[in-house]
């Protein structure tokens, strides 16, 4: 036996001693020992679920003793002594959970019998009812033997047949929340439960008033000579429905937004944490979300949320008292509750659509080890991703080599890395600032909170199209002849006034959709956490610019094509810890993910410091899979860019993390529909980088409108290289069809927008029009326009679900003059518009310019 069993051994002997020397009358003795039993079975090994089951009977019927609710106590009494000695014996293994279980129901059936009798006329079970009312008054929160007492008086009348179904359900969930209020030690949800069980305990003596319901009917015997009905089939069970009553849906739904910023929060301090485990302010921030999700679901009845919110705070109070500390296996126990609370919400949120909110599967041994983490084998044991130190930080970002290093430890043996690095002159100030700070970053600090109002997305979207409209109105009036022709000044110094105002608040409107990328870097930070301790890897996870803003509809998009890349750093990118010391790197790779703005646009770059892609590796596989001919040489970039192919991989063992050769080509799709573009840069055996470079919101895009004929449309500009005016002798025709220009040394395709689209009335004189090149990743191509009407940024307006999957065009929009003017998509105009496939294209557009026309 383990020191832990034999404590509860002898604990277990010397409380059945106890039993024979103590008092019937004594109701505070049997009360003191029914918690004594309970605190028992709450150090009791999981694996021992036989003896904690009859602990738990044998803590109820002391519990009733105490109330006098056992009219046969002192074979009650015998019982218990038996059922205390078979779980001395379960502990050490010298009882089967057969025997077990025999004496438990033994206890539970010669406590049932004593109420069964009282509640045979249903005056008696009225008058337990009034007890119970009574004895509610005067118990304390922080009671829980007296409230385990009131459970077990009441468990009896719930099974009474002389209370009507209503009564004896009211009873019976009077008797779950006084349960419950045992087990949660005194929280701020007591008064609540206590008020509910006072109504609902009114509410089942009201039902006394009631019609006895009518006793059931004997079922019929067979004619002679008839064969007996068969049985009925038991109908196969349906899982335990969790969601509360009656709940108010409203609340719910308060709960559920206000729970997932909660568990958001948490999480970030939780990851701080591992890096600094004696930060008391990220400790308090982690108490109190577990507190008030805790507190809110024991109001709305979310027991299932409430009870594991309850030992989860337990624990984060003894680390914020100084009684464990945040490592090891605490840590690992912290963000497994935090998870499991997560997905209860989740279930929730379901459940208010129709579902079920249903007990997740290893719910109860969370439970169980979140009760008595220690009896459980947790400890504060170090993991194998331990808090970065400032010297591998500095080693890492290659601003201090490893000898350097290990030269300052040497020399002042009793300064810490920084301090040596700085005296020793192997490091600047500024750096071990700068190191620190990474280090460091994850703390909350002492930010101010700003108040916020919630407001629903519809509205908001609303709010942000009325005031597109009111923009391209107001452009209308000022360009007005009236107003542009001079001879109203005040006028236009009032239009000029207004125009200032509606910039104004177009701007605002617009950063009303941007939400920081924070969130977003956090679950990254957990995800890098989670894969480099399932592969074994000592990983630390830096951020840089985590409140860099983007439009709130990327943020969902974009999460897949981070989680895949970062996946891969991890399992691709970082050496495992003997790979990096033999090639001289710290065992500690370091994965950075970092966000900042650069012309109009969001740049997200993704880095490690691992052993980078290997370049003849994958042309090797591209030749294999006859995607680049076997004499010719690609650039670097065209290499990396084929790991972007659909299936690709160089993986030679699969695992569940990747090797698949399914996910990069996800990421470029899906950064591409965002009108974005992904690159890559890799050193092989110093790591690579991924840049991601995205809009800054999905709603405006910054175009150079042009005219084809008497049509207009919108190029954005992030796609324009230049525009020019060719000379005749620049422009060659190829086999009679296609045309092309010469720039700059080489051929680029010409395609004219009056050809693709099927328009009369261009221009066909080059020297008379305008070739505006654009690019799309590796291709350019120069498009025939007559006017370059002039840079703006337009709205987007959706075209309808019937249009938009047109190749070539995005959307559109409504321009200053009050007509439609397509946003092209370059990437789409130039696959299409070859010769051989301009007629379908031409119709396309001719239905999506009338369909935005009638919007």
């Amino acid at each position: 036996m383990t020191r832990n069993e034999r404590n509860l051994c002898r604990r277990l002997d010397g409380l059945r001693e106890s039993l024979e020397e103590m008092r019937l009358d004594d109701a505070q003795a049997w009360r003191a020992a029914a918690s004594e039993i309970e605190g028992i079975a709450a150090k009791v090994p999981v694996r021992a679920g036989a003896v904690k089951s009859l602990l738990n009977a044998a803590a109820g019927a002391l519990s009733r003793i105490g109330c006098g609710a056992s009219g046969c106590s002192l074979a009650v009494v015998e019982a218990l002594s038996a059922a205390l000695k078979a779980a001395s014996e379960g502990i050490a293994g010298q009882a089967d959970a057969a025997a077990l279980a025999r004496v438990a129901e033994e206890i539970r059936r010669l406590c049932a019998n004593a109420p069964a009798a009282q509640a045979a006329s249903g005056e008696p079970a009225g008058a337990v009812l009034q007890e119970a009312l009574a004895r509610l008054l005067s118990l304390e929160p922080g009671d829980p033997a007296a409230w385990s007492a009131a459970a077990a008086l009441l468990e009896p009348v719930a099974q009474s047949p002389d209370l009507p179904p209503r009564g004896r359900e009211a009873a019976a969930e009077a008797a779950r929340l006084c349960r419950q209020e045992a087990a949660a030690a005194g929280d701020s949800g007591g008064e609540e439960r206590a008020a509910r069980i006072a109504a609902l305990l009114e509410e089942a003596l009201g039902t006394l008033e009631e019609e006895r319901p009518p006793a059931e009917a004997p079922p019929a015997s067979p004619a002679a000579g008839e064969p007996p009905a068969p049985e009925a089939a038991p109908a196969a069970a349906e899982p335990e429905n969790f969601m509360p009553r009656g709940a108010d849906p409203d609340l719910l739904a308060e709960f559920i937004t206000e729970s997932t910023d909660l568990i958001q929060n948490a999480e970030e301090a939780l990851l701080s944490l591992e890096h600094d485990p004696d930060d008391l302010e990220a400790v308090g921030r982690v108490f109190r979300a577990f507190h008030t999700i805790k507190g809110t679901a024991g109001f709305l009845e979310l027991t299932l949320i409430n009870e594991l919110g309850h030992h989860a705070e337990t624990l984060l109070s003894r680390v914020r008292d100084g009684e464990i500390r945040y490592r090891g296996g605490y840590a690992d126990l912290s963000l497994q509750a935090l998870d499991a609370i997560k997905q209860l919400v989740a279930g929730v949120e379901q459940a208010l659509a129709g579902g079920c909110l249903v007990k997740p599967a290893g719910y109860d041994v969370l439970l169980e080890v979140l009760k008595d983490p220690e009896g459980h084998g947790v400890s504060e044991e170090p993991s194998d991703a331990q808090t970065p130190r400032i010297g591998d930080i500095l080693v890492a970002q290659g601003k201090v080599p490893r000898e350097a290093l290990e030269e300052a430890l040497r020399r002042f043996p009793e300064e810490k890395a920084g301090v040596a690095l700085v005296k020793s002159q192997a490091a600047s100030i500024a750096d071990v600032s700068q190191a620190l700070r990474v280090q460091k970053q994850m703390r909350a600090g002492g930010t101010a909170v700003e108040s916020s109002v919630r407001v629903s997305t519809q509205r908001l979207d609303r709010l942000i199209d009325m005031v597109g409209e009111l923009v391209i109105a107001h452009s209308m009036v000022a360009q007005d002849a009236l107003v542009t022709g001079g001879g109203h000044h005040g006028l236009a110094k009032k239009v000029a006034h207004t125009s200032k105002i509606v910039r104004e608040l177009q701007d605002i409107s617009m950063s009303m959709r941007m939400v920081p990328l924070k969130a977003t870097f956090n679950k990254m930070a957990r995800l890098a956490r989670d894969v480099g301790r399932k592969l074994g890897k000592n990983v630390v996870f830096v951020t840089e610019g985590e409140d860099t803003e983007i439009d709130r509809n990327l943020v969902d998009v974009v999460n897949d094509p981070l989680v895949h890349m970062v996946r891969n750093a991890v399992d691709h990118g970082i050496e495992s810890p003997e790979e990096r010391r033999a090639a001289g790197k710290p065992e500690q790779g370091t994965v950075k993910i970092a966000a900042f703005h650069s012309a109009g646009s969001v740049v997200v770059e993704i880095s490690d410091d691992g052993k980078g892609l290997d370049r003849e590796a994958i042309l090797a596989k591209a030749r294999e899979r006859g995607l680049v001919a076997e004499n010719a040489e690609p650039s670097d970039r065209e290499v990396f860019n084929l790991i972007f192919e659909p299936g690709f991989s160089t993986a030679k063992v699969v695992t569940d993390v990747s090797g698949r050769g399914v996910g990069m080509d996800v990421v470029k799709k899906n950064i591409e529909l965002l009108r974005g573009t992904v690159e890559i840069r890799s050193e092989k055996g110093k790591g690579s980088v991924f840049r991601m470079s995205l809009p800054l919101t999905l709603a405006i895009i910054d175009g150079m409108v042009i005219r084809v004929a008497r049509e207009t449309y919108v190029l954005p500009t992030i796609a324009i290289v230049r525009s020019v005016k060719p000379a005749a002798a620049d422009v060659h025709t190829v086999f009679g069809q296609g045309e092309m220009l010469r720039l700059q040394g080489r051929l680029i395709p010409l395609y004219r927008l009056d050809d693709v689209f099927g328009l009369t009335g261009a221009c066909r004189d080059l020297a008379q029009g305008i070739v505006v090149v654009v690019e799309d990743g590796e291709r350019q191509a120069g498009l025939v326009v007559d006017e370059l009407v002039g840079r703006q940024q337009v709205v987007i307006k959706s075209l309808g679900e019937a249009m938009k999957n047109i190749p070539g065009i995005s959307g559109g929009a409504i321009l200053p003059n009050g007509r439609v003017g397509l946003i092209l998509d370059v990437g789409g105009l130039l696959k299409f518009a070859a010769p051989e496939r301009r007629e379908g294209l031409r119709a396309e557009e001719a239905a999506c310019r009338q369909q935005a026309e009638a919007a």
